[in-house]
């Protein structure tokens, strides 16, 4: 089966398809994966053999696709937060990161750090994750 899907990277993409739907659509207290569970379904295909990929076309327009959907469904919340209070939130945001800017600038030249370093920890520390 493997084989077959490393020869036909149709066949796996519809495979992990029609596996995801009807595994989304599953309810366990009252929590379903939804449409995570391509991701999901796709990681476990992908575990299986390491050559089990899709096409570069196919997941670049995966993106695309992604990427648009995403713009047409906030954009006008966006351009609507401009009319409330959204300018003083940008500029909130920018002070933030110009407070980063000068936080690590500052420790770059006590600690005496590279330039590429203090690069490195501007811009991990500005990420969700921290």
């Amino acid at each position: 089966m493997i084989a077959l899907l490393l020869e036909q990277p149709l066949l796996l993409l519809f495979t992990i398809a029609a596996l995801s739907y009807p595994l989304g659509r599953v309810r366990v207290g009252g929590v379903s994966l939804g449409v995570a569970a391509v991701l999901f379904v796709g990681l476990g295909f992908g575990a299986l053999h390491p050559q089990m990929r899709l096409p570069d076309l196919i997941w670049e327009m995966g993106l695309v696709l992604f990427v648009y959907t995403v713009g047409l469904m906030n954009g006008p919340a966006f351009f609507a937060s401009f009319r409330g209070d959204g300018l003083r939130q940008i500029f909130f945001a920018l002070a933030l990161i110009l407070l980063g800017v000068a936080l690590v600038a500052a420790a770059a030249l006590a600690f005496g750090l590279s330039a590429p370093l203090a690069a490195g920890l501007f811009a991990g520390s500005l990420t969700n994750t921290p």
